[in-house]
């Protein structure tokens, strides 16, 4: 039952993450910027990413006490599932940007 809520916390933390870049103007949730650009957000988007795999890997250590060899395969479809959790944060800022007036 403990594995169970672990899982459920990391797919949790994996979902805000994923929509982090997309939630607010601040670059890696410390420095405010006034406006942050679409390339500026794909990297801090990878980076979290990344760390978001690295919990993972701790967490399957930690849980089984070994680390499974992965193919490209698993990479590729994780990669694509962290796209799929950031739809909710991307979908919040394209309706936000549309709302906002624009500076003449």
């Amino acid at each position: 039952m403990i594995a169970q809520g672990t899982i459920w916390a990391y797919l949790l933390l994996c979902l805000v993450l994923a929509s982090l870049p997309w939630l607010n103007n601040r670059f890696f949730a410390i420095k405010t910027l006034t406006r942050k650009s679409a390339w500026l957000r794909l990297v801090e988007w990878f980076v979290y990413a990344f760390i978001a795999l690295a919990a993972g890997w701790g967490l399957e250590w930690q849980l089984t006490g070994t680390l499974k060899d992965q193919d490209w395969e698993f990479f590729a479809s994780t990669l694509f599932m962290f796209a799929i959790m950031a739809f909710p944060g991307f979908i919040w800022h394209q309706q936000r940007k549309k709302q906002q007036p624009v500076a003449e």
